[in-house]
């Protein structure tokens, strides 16, 4: 309720507008029952013409601007969620995108943010902010009927006490149930998630049944959940309709007996009956909005918990760092996973000088790819620095330092889009011609000009849907596209052919020729023969280097026929 008010009052015109039009319109609400009385009272008594014609047109006036503030009143209240709700789902999607720790807990806690982000959305809209707006309102709609007569606001009154009691325990009830089933459903996801990507996998090792076995059990718990939710929706219903009857039945029946005894006219019973209602209707809906601002309070809790996650530097201006000259120093460097107490490697400690090439290499498992991941930024070091121009690489933000490097991962991993759109991430400006030498540097041109759609061809990651060999020359297009000065490639030549490799080669000797600090990772023994230093990650825990810098003349990766 906290939020919704700190909604609300952010904008404090549009705040008093709002409450404005909620005042006229419930005002205009009483229209309904005083007509009624009128007309049983006046007309039907007296049969004159022009007071039926009279109280109709009136009653017509109100209907109509009732429908004219309510519709305005909708508009505005969207307009007050607006800005927050966009504000929101842009914090989450920072969090997101920034978050430093990437463990696979937490990637699945930031992926069920992205749900409560629209929990939040769906709680915190017009309709709810409206109905609890209207909800006081039935005190003055208790008013009236207290003016006709006391002992009907009573038995109105306990209806609607009835009902906000009932409602309140059956909205207890659904929110422990909606919480075991937003569990029961995320346990769900990860299951399908896993069979879904893995499809090939549960094909080829008929893995179907042990997913089966799995499944049976969490289906089954989502509908007995489902099912409980669905009768304790129902009972609080029934409940609700129940009381509303019971309110009309002692207004009538409490009424009858007045009107028997000269204490109360017909118009006035009928009147005070419809009023009921309209209270009875607000406080229902007020029911419905606390459920949904409770499921919402359970996801703000859930966010909260989210922003103690620690975020990345980023940086306002880039312009305020200088650009990369080359030099990388590993200080006493070391890398534990979390949960093991065998470090992958420690006691790292090298330097390199702008224009040099490190090969890194090592059988699998041996921390390649963690060593690589540490370079990018994307892992913290357990002990030691790694410097770059002198300066601890955590002292700047990773955004800025990620643009100095061209990246090639092991496994190439897009997002949802066009081939150009992936290719293009690091430098969007790039132009057509750029982004066509970069096709044929990375030697994806004979594969576009043989794709309908070209550079526009979709790309999907879940999918996978090109060739490993394809999939990798369009990171490689994809991390020549930034043109930082330093080239991290991890295991370039992997899985491709001839013509593949003679392509990394030609690239590889490119850049080496523009003096660009490389550090490859890869056991291609063509690679090692043109490197500077060799850094033998199978020496543990401390990585051997090997032998000392070469001469700068034999520092060329050894040439593969451009036909091969």
């Amino acid at each position: 309720m906290i939020e919704l008010l700190k909604r609300l009052f952010h904008r404090p015109l549009l705040a008093l507008e709002i409450l404005a039009a909620t005042f006229l319109t419930s005002l205009l609400t009483l229209a309904m029952p005083l007509y009624v009385i009128q007309i049983l009272n006046r007309y039907v008594s007296y049969g004159f013409n022009g007071t039926l014609i009279t109280l109709t047109s009136g009653m017509l006036i109100a209907i109509f601007l009732q429908l004219g503030l309510r519709m305005l009143r909708t508009r505005m209240a969207v307009a007050v969620n607006q800005v927050p709700n966009h504000r929101l789902a842009q914090d989450m999607i920072t969090l997101v995108f920034r978050a430093g720790d990437q463990e696979a807990e937490t990637k699945s806690r930031l992926s069920q943010g992205l749900n409560h982000v629209d929990t939040i959305h769906q709680a915190y809209d017009a309709h709810t902010l409206t109905a609890v707006l209207d909800a006081p309102f039935s005190l003055v709609f208790i008013g009236v009927i207290y003016l006709l007569h006391p002992v009907l606001a009573a038995a109105a009154c306990m209806g609607i006490a009835l009902a906000l009691i009932f409602g309140w325990l059956t909205t207890r009830r659904s929110a422990g149930l909606a919480s075991a089933l937003l569990t029961a459903r995320s346990e769900q996801k990860r299951l399908n998630l896993s069979g879904i990507n893995g499809l090939e996998t549960v094909r080829a090792f008929c893995a179907g049944s042990f997913l089966w076995q799995k499944w049976v059990p969490e289906t089954k718990k989502i509908n007995r959940l489902q099912n409980r939710m669905s009768a304790a929706r129902e009972l609080g219903q029934s409940v609700t309709m129940a009381c509303n009857s019971l309110s009309s039945l002692l207004i009538y029946a409490v009424g009858a007996v007045l009107v028997v005894q000269g204490n109360l006219t017909v118009g006035a019973l009928i009147g005070t009956n419809i009023l009921s209602a309209r209270a009875f209707q607000n406080a229902s809906k007020l029911v419905q909005a606390m459920f949904s601002l409770s499921k919402a309070n359970r996801a703000f809790k859930e966010l909260t918990a989210l922003k103690a996650f620690p975020l990345e530097l980023e940086a306002d201006d880039d312009r305020q760092f200088s650009p990369f000259k080359g030099h990388i120093a590993f200080k006493d460097l070391g890398f534990s996973y979390r949960g093991t107490n065998t470090p992958v490697f420690e006691s790292l400690t090298l330097t390199l000088e702008p224009g040099q090439v490190m090969v890194v290499c090592g059988k699998n498992g041996s921390g390649k790819s963690t060593l690589a991941r540490l370079l990018m930024g994307l892992e913290k070091p357990g002990r030691g620095a790694i410097l770059v121009d002198h300066v601890n690489i955590r002292q700047f933000p990773p955004a800025w330092w990620r643009r100095q490097i061209i990246y090639l991962p092991q496994e190439p991993v897009f997002i949802e889009g066009s081939i150009q759109e992936n290719i293009t991430l690091m430098n969007p400006e790039l132009s057509l011609d750029q982004l066509n030498a970069l096709v044929i540097r990375a030697g994806l041109k004979d594969f576009l000009d043989k794709t309908p759609a070209g550079l526009a061809t979709p790309l999907s990651d879940n999918e996978k849907n090109f060739p490993f060999g394809i999939r990798k020359r369009i990171a490689l297009a994809r991390a020549l596209a930034g043109g930082g000065r330093l080239v991290v490639l991890d295991a370039p030549t992997e899985s491709l052919d001839e013509t593949g490799k003679a392509a990394i080669y030609r690239l590889m000797n490119d850049m080496a020729k523009t003096q660009r600090t490389m550090v490859i990772f890869t056991n291609d023994p063509k690679i090692i023969k043109g490197a500077t230093m060799v850094l033998d990650m199978d020496s543990t825990p401390v990585p051997e280097i090997k032998y000392s810098p070469m001469v700068q003349g034999n520092r060329e990766i050894k040439k593969v026929p451009d036909h091969a």
